[in-house]
């Protein structure tokens, strides 16, 4: 992929802030509204595996990493 930044050499500030202008817009939010009902408020039914449950769970601390980032700036 082309253009990829090294974020390792840029702030957090800098990063907290190219989240907010990412999710900032209409279009944002919805992808951000979109990603919540799909991890945040999903609910896997007693017969899941451990293996599901990982799965989900790794994708909810990433959408709730990104809701923190995103705290305050939106």
């Amino acid at each position: 992929m082309q253009g990829l930044y090294d974020t390792a050499k840029m702030t957090d500030e800098e990063i907290r802030m190219s989240f907010a202008k990412c999710f900032g817009s209409r279009e944002g939010r919805i992808v951000l509204s979109f990603l919540k009902r799909i991890t945040m408020e999903r609910y896997l039914g007693p017969d899941c595996t451990s293996d599901e449950l990982r799965h989900l769970e790794g994708q909810r601390s990433l959408i709730g990493y990104i809701f923190s980032l995103l705290n305050n700036h939106c």
